[in-house]
């Protein structure tokens, strides 16, 4: 098992087995809480946190390590950060059990079709499990201590608790509970917890910390200034709430490595158990929950960091005065494209990604001596509608990055899966392609590709696949979706045949994307039209019809 104290698997192939090439060192640097000269607590710890921002905190610790006789070296200027991993959620619980039994460690594999590599990774020194702490103070009195310096967040959309408009759902069960928790009972919410530990910090004298977003979303540290904001003026602490308007900072990042989900052992999961056997294979570990990713990785920070922050630039991230282009980029054209091939690739019979975009692997629902898979085709013209609403990011050419993303999205060797994708999609459609909808269609530019990803989508929601087989649907508000879309198509008692809707789904779409999209009449009629070409066809058909534009 994977330990630090005593690991029998590992400790038997380092001390004896140094020079074998199925041996992965444990991580040679000090991890006790107390010898960071800062702590970043995280929430939200998932596969992503693990194969991205924990990796670079432990890159950076392996370089100070190697680098400890030169004292005058920059890396050691910023001092050395460790990572605290705090769990909020009942659904952390499993996390906390792997990560504790461990003592913090595990392993991430890199793989794409020219390598994989093995880390163990030793970046993370603690895990605070909140709903197991009787006093209701552990999680935020770690949060407050003044060794915590930056407080990072993986939470996806839904755990910002904003509406559909960027402002903080004060009806969100979470966000009514922690508005009172505050006078006593522990916070249930990231923000509430956050401005829990806040409160305090300013009652000890003690600085704000750094609010750091590592989620997928545009203006990622703007919303979460905007959930910090919004809860304190729900709060009505005026005093609070222009300290940590002079105080605290919330910078922007994007963050980008595609990293598949994994499950815990004990939990059923073939593509896991196949995780697990190649760790042991590759580096010598039993891992219980390890971490499998594509072995490239991008960060773009703004550099704002009242009480200071590691130096992550040697170690591969860019620090820049304004995030905003590179995070248009990565949004509107990787993640978009994600979400857009997710739902009609499902529908069409596959169910992994790189399977999605082999332009020879015919959907399994194709007539014999069908044309070639769609998907890549129609993903093509996705980014090229896309491409006008992404502005000039220095030092990229945009046209190579669309080709790398093919190359990306195609690696065989991360068995991604469509319905991982396809989660979430109520917000993150909003996130990743709403606005530049909106931009092309101000622009005279016409919408049909996204109008196809919001017909597959609502087909999809259906939660009925084109053989009439039964789709789980992931989302927050999974259950009024799916009604809405079941009565767009005429599916009556969750039943195949669809039949195209006679009027435009202008009530879905205010719910989903907001009153200045329900109003835009082109938008409008290209999905109703996208949803008449679906339901008089098939989701192929329309693919592949779509797809030459």
């Amino acid at each position: 098992p994977l330990k630090s104290a005593t690991p029998p698997a590992i400790a038997k192939n380092v001390k004896h087995n140094g020079s074998h090439a199925n041996t992965t060192p444990l991580p040679a640097y000090a991890r006790a809480v107390a010898s960071f000269d800062g702590i970043i607590c995280h929430l939200g710890v998932g596969g992503f946190h693990r194969s991205h921002e924990a990796m670079y905190v432990h890159r950076l610790l392996l370089m100070q390590a190697e680098q400890t006789a030169d004292k005058e070296h920059k890396v050691h200027g910023r001092g050395r950060w460790g990572l605290v991993g705090l769990g909020l959620m009942p659904w952390d619980k499993g996390m906390r059990d792997a990560m504790v039994k461990q003592d913090c460690l595990y392993t991430v594999l890199g793989r794409d079709p020219e390598s994989t590599t093995g880390t163990i990774v030793g970046a993370m020194c603690d895990f605070v499990y909140a709903p197991d702490d009787e006093t209701g103070r552990l999680a935020v009195e770690r949060l407050a201590h003044p060794a915590t310096k930056i407080v990072s967040l993986t939470v996806t959309e839904k755990g910002y608790c904003l509406d559909v408009d960027g402002k903080l759902d004060t009806a969100n069960p979470l966000v009514k509970h922690d508005l009172e928790a505050l006078k006593g009972e522990r916070p249930h919410s990231a923000v509430g917890t956050i401005v829990k530990a806040l409160e305090l910090r300013r009652l000890r004298g003690v600085g704000a910390f750094a609010v750091l977003s590592c989620d997928n979303l545009p203006g990622n540290g703007t919303l979460s200034k905007a959930m910090v904001l919004g809860f304190l003026e729900a709060l009505g602490d005026e005093d609070l709430t222009e300290w940590v308007k002079e105080n605290a900072a919330f910078p922007n990042t994007m963050v980008d490595r595609i990293t598949p989900a994994t499950r815990p052992l004990g939990v059923p999961c073939p593509f896991s158990d196949g995780i697990r056997s190649l760790c042991r294979e590759t580096c010598g570990v039993d891992d219980e929950w390890p971490v499998i990713a594509e072995s490239y990785t991008q960060w773009v920070v703004e550099d704002a960091f009242p009480l200071g922050r590691p130096a992550w630039e040697e170690v591969g991230a860019l620090f820049v005065a304004d995030v905003h282009p590179y995070e248009m980029m990565k949004l509107r054209l990787l993640n978009a494209g994600h979400s857009a091939i997710s739902y009609c690739s499902y529908l069409i019979g596959h169910r992994y990604v790189d399977s999605a975009m082999d332009p020879t692997n015919t959907s399994p629902l194709a007539k014999q001596g069908a044309a070639a898979n769609p998907v890549r085709g129609f993903l093509r013209a996705f980014f090229q509608e896309q491409t006008p609403t992404v502005p000039p990011v220095p030092g990229v050419d945009t046209e190579e990055y669309k080709v790398d993303l093919e190359k990306r999205f195609s690696n065989p060797y991360i068995k991604d899966t469509l319905q991982r994708l396809a989660e979430d999609g109520s917000q993150k459609l909003v996130t990743t392609m709403r606005d530049a909808a909106l931009q092309n269609a101000g622009a005279g530019r016409p919408t049909p590709l996204f109008a196809l990803v919001v017909a597959t989508w609502v087909r999809y929601l259906t939660g009925i696949d084109e053989q009439g087989g039964a789709i789980e649907i992931k989302d927050p508000r999974a259950e009024e979706l799916t009604t809405m879309a079941r009565q767009i198509f005429g599916c009556r008692g969750g039943q195949l045949p669809v039949s195209a809707p006679k009027e435009a789904p202008v009530a879905f779409l205010r719910s989903v994307f907001g009153q200045e999209l329900a109003a835009c009449q082109p938008i409008v009629k290209a999905v109703h039209s996208a949803l008449t070409d679906i339901a008089s066809t098939s989701t192929l058909d329309a693919l592949e019809k779509y797809a030459a534009h």
